[in-house]
């Protein structure tokens, strides 16, 4: 390439960067003629750029006062700052700052090797900015800095503060709608239900007309300065009013199912929307029709774990137009949301799996400790079980030869009291080894089907001779009918006996029994009812438990052996004190399962 073709590439290069730009700029020859116009120029004149190019530059220049002068090329002062203002092709005045910088060109001839350099030629390049824009540029600067400090102070509630999730929830919606927030007359925020697979409005804040609103504003003017005690400080007042748009939010249901719905589209593709009246959206008109309001915006709640919901907030009560500005921090803003949302969650997901961890460790300890206390009562059973039978033969020889002494002896000679003394201990004891060893061997289960009241009158009856000796009575309200259990009559007698000689040591002479039964649903119940003293409350739970015993004799095994007896056959044993006074013991059957078609 010979320099004559570089220096044509270079111009063009040139010419194509100024003509590209979208900065204002003009390259302006002598006598003040436009060479090169930008595509900023264009704009900024308002035709196109082609069309300025050969025009004279004063031509769009309104004169300052002093200077008419100054936008002639030999006036210029390269690099000062001139705040002027220019005419566009409406005709409207527009104010800039305008520099030139002066440059100089020779025609270089490259004809043969005398290369002669002709007159230099003076040319200004002049940049111009709207200051309109800037001013608005720098409100926009200004409004980013106010908000990145607002997320700042956002940033300390959502995460500084010691929030439960329905005050995260709260607080997110307050921060939107608040003076010193994001400005939004409305909030409202739905989740995801992931057991039912929709977007379920959770929470709205805002108010349901302008009258509300304007007392809204001055409480919320009244509150705290920052953000954070305003956000934890919510008046009660002010969230009484939050009655219509909770209304609304509780309708907002969309299943996840419809991708093509504008809620769930925001969540996947992760940015925000704002829709105005003439757009169309799948789902929009359904929003518009819930919020009464044709424009508003909808940011997601998204984490690196996937969505959680969305935001949609309006102003529907001021009308204020929904900003870029605005749409930019409410993505920022969501995006902060949804991460304290999400901790909150796994906190919370946290706390209860360290709760259920002690609750498991508890009950790992307490299951050890019933296991070896059962391994211990297994061992104390087995040698209970040796030794019980190993003491019944002695007894039974010393009983035997006891009572052979006694009738052998005269009624005068006092060691027929000693004998009659050794046959009742030793009655007593055998008693005791009956029991325990009751408590100990396996019950077998033989069983038949009986009507149970039939079961009852008949085990009572048996007492009533021993009742009239201690003068004691005994009444009856059986109320099962014909009712049939399926039980081992025996054992259901033996529970019988042990409940009502219980009454019967807690009475004195004139004392009530009185034995009833009834239909449950799904059962029958037996009681046992006496006008005694009753039982302390503090041992109501140690009443059925081996080896505890209210009276001074006895083996402390009659109770335990009962409770034993009726959950063998599937039944509840239990008591409690009557409220006229004495102690009800009760137990319940259950009724035999019906087959099919029964």
């Amino acid at each position: 390439m010979d320099q004559q073709e570089y220096l044509l590439r270079r111009s063009e290069i040139v010419s194509q960067g100024v003509e590209e730009n979208p900065s204002a700029i003009l390259v302006v020859g002598p006598g003040g003629r436009i060479l090169l116009a930008s595509d900023g120029a264009g704009v900024l004149f308002g035709m196109a750029r082609a069309e300025m190019v050969g025009r004279q530059l004063e031509a769009f220049m309104v004169s300052a006062p002093g200077r008419n002068d100054l936008w002639k090329p030999d006036s210029c002062e390269s690099g000062v700052v001139h705040n002027l203002e220019i005419r566009n092709s409406q005709g409207e005045l527009i104010p800039v700052e305008a520099q030139c910088f002066s440059f100089s060109t020779r025609s270089i001839s490259l004809g043969g090797e005398d290369q002669e350099d002709q007159e230099d030629q003076s040319h200004w390049m002049v940049m111009m900015t709207d200051t309109r824009l800037r001013e608005h540029e720098d409100e926009l600067r200004a409004a980013r800095l106010a908000k990145l400090s607002l997320l700042n102070q956002v940033s300390d509630a959502l995460h500084g503060a010691d929030l439960t999730l329905d005050q995260i929830l709260q607080a997110v919606l307050i921060c939107m709608t608040a003076g010193q927030g994001l400005r939004f007359n409305r909030a409202f925020l739905l989740l995801i239900d992931h057991k039912q697979e929709i977007l379920q409005g959770e929470i709205a804040i805002g108010p349901s007309n302008a009258d509300e609103a304007s007392r809204i504003w001055m409480d919320l003017a009244e509150q705290p300065g920052d953000l954070l005690q305003m956000m934890t400080c919510y008046d009660r007042s002010i969230k009484q009013t939050d009655v219509a748009v909770n209304e609304i939010v509780r309708h907002m249901t969309v299943p996840l199912s419809d991708e093509n719905n504008l809620l769930v589209q925001v969540m996947h593709e992760r940015g925000t929307k704002r829709l105005t009246a003439e757009m169309t959206w799948p789902g929009a008109e359904t929003l518009r029709f819930w919020l009464g309001c044709s424009e508003f915006a909808v940011a997601p709640l998204v984490t690196r774990q996937g969505p959680l919901g969305v935001i949609v907030a309006d102003n529907a009560i001021s009308r204020t137009p929904i900003t870029d500005l605005d749409l930019e921090f409410l993505l920022i803003f969501a995006n902060q949301s949804a991460a304290a949302i999400e901790n909150s969650r796994l906190y919370h997901e946290l706390e209860q799996r360290l709760q259920d961890l002690g609750k498991a460790h508890q009950k790992q300890k307490e299951d050890q400790e019933s296991l070896m206390r059962m391994e211990r009562l297994s061992v104390m059973g087995e040698t209970s079980a040796i030794v019980a039978h190993e003491l019944r033969n002695p007894l039974v020889a010393i009983g035997g030869f006891a009572r052979t002494l006694m009738r052998s002896l005269n009624t005068e000679d006092p060691n027929r009291e000693y004998a009659r003394i050794i046959t009742e201990e030793v009655s007593r004891m055998e008693g005791i080894i009956h029991d325990l060893l009751d408590f100990i061997r396996p019950r077998k289960q033989t069983r038949k089907m009986l009507v149970l009241d039939e079961l009852v009158a008949g085990t009572m009856g048996r007492f009533q001779g021993e009742l009239d000796q201690k003068g004691l009575s005994l009444n009856y309200c059986l109320q099962a009918g014909s009712v049939e259990v399926s039980c081992n009559p025996g054992e259901i007698q033996q529970v019988l006996q042990n409940f009502l000689v219980n009454a019967m040591q807690m009475l004195l002479p004139g004392g009530g029994i009185e034995v009833r039964t009834s239909q449950l649903e799904g059962g029958v119940k037996v009681e046992v009812l006496d006008n005694g003293p009753g039982f302390a409350e503090d041992v109501a739970d140690k009443l059925f438990s081996p080896f505890f015993s209210t009276k001074a004799t006895g083996s402390g095994l009659g109770l335990t052996i009962s409770a034993q007896i009726i959950k063998a056959h599937g039944g509840v044993p239990g008591a409690r004190n009557r409220d006229s006074g004495g102690a009800n013991f009760f137990f319940i059957l259950p009724l035999p399962k019906r087959e099919d078609g029964e």
